[in-house]
């Protein structure tokens, strides 16, 4: 009677409990996986918005600021001539050399030049097929105590750019007329990478400004041009029509890596004809916007 008693009070789980169980964990899990996976995806997405958020700005901050002094060459205008002679290491040829020689033309080198051609003569590899190439010159920081090479010495109605030891003050001239020679080449590599070649010392060297750079075209504004609003193509650009443009309007497409599952069926096209594919696990962003290049306009100095 006793042993009857205590197996009585014995009890556990049937086999029917524990996969019922089983099921109502398994669901569980399902369902946390669910909500796991759904908000890492809305991160990674937050992600790839911070990132193109990202990009834009800078690439906006950086042609904004460097658009803007291009042609800048101190106290005198932008159409002052260009006198001296001065020499680059790895310098391109033609409208985009950033040096002169005894044969130069007295506008060279341009404050803002701008091609759909390859440079020739200087070292730009890689470089993506469709694209324009920008040059944006300028005089830089003040260097009144000695400038390293190359410099600048503007004083009107002319700007001598030299190495090494400065020309003599003419009248109305001081130190502070001594600038540093600066300026940039921008382009776009097959990666899709924005690079810029730069003056280094007394040689252009590349570096590497943006990665995610899909296209960039440029717009300028003609203020002798009545079609279109005023607005040419960079492939409608001569020496003498350069001196004219007063505006440049930069359209981009930009890209960063989101989820791979993710895929923009669109495609970006630009107002001069370029078409921006897009590629599965990338998300794009296409923009525009307008720089007043204030220091290009022509005439405009301290007579």
């Amino acid at each position: 009677m006793r042993l009857e008693a205590n197996a009585h009070r014995q009890s556990g789980v049937t086999l029917i409990e524990l996969m019922i169980a089983m099921v109502i964990g398994l669901i569980m899990i399902l369902a946390l996986s669910r909500v796991y996976l759904s908000s890492a995806e809305s991160v990674r997405e937050a992600e790839a918005h911070a990132a193109l958020t990202d990009k834009m700005r800078l690439l906006r901050e950086r042609f904004d600021f460097e658009f803007r002094r291009a042609d800048f060459w101190g106290r005198v205008p932008a159409d002052a001539a260009r006198l001296g002679e001065l020499t680059l290491g790895a310098d391109c040829e033609g409208e985009f050399a950033f040096g002169r020689n005894g044969e130069s033309q007295p506008y060279q080198p341009l404050g803002i030049w701008a091609a759909d051609a390859k440079p020739d003569g200087c070292n730009i590899d890689e470089a993506m097929d469709d694209q324009s190439y920008v040059a944006l010159r300028y005089a830089g920081d003040s260097c009144s105590s000695g400038c390293d090479s190359p410099s600048v010495r503007s004083f009107y109605p002319s700007i001598y750019f030299f190495t090494g030891n400065a020309p003599a003050l003419p009248e109305r001239a001081n130190r502070d007329d001594n600038w540093q020679y600066e300026g940039s080449l921008y382009y776009l590599k097959r990666d899709s990478t924005l690079w810029r070649l730069r003056i280094s010392g007394s040689n252009l060297r590349n570096q590497e400004i943006l990665r995610g750079v899909e296209a960039l075209s440029y717009r300028w504004h003609d203020t002798n041009e009545d079609e279109n609003g005023g607005w040419v193509n960079t492939d409608q650009l001569s020496v003498s029509r350069m001196q004219q443009v007063d505006g440049v309007e930069i359209e981009a497409v930009v890209s960063t890596e989101t989820r791979a599952t993710y895929h923009d069926s669109r495609s970006y096209p630009l107002r001069d004809g370029r078409v921006v594919a897009t590629q599965p696990g990338q998300r794009y962003r296409h923009f525009s916007f307008v720089v007043p290049l204030e220091m290009h306009r022509f005439g405009d100095g301290d007579e």
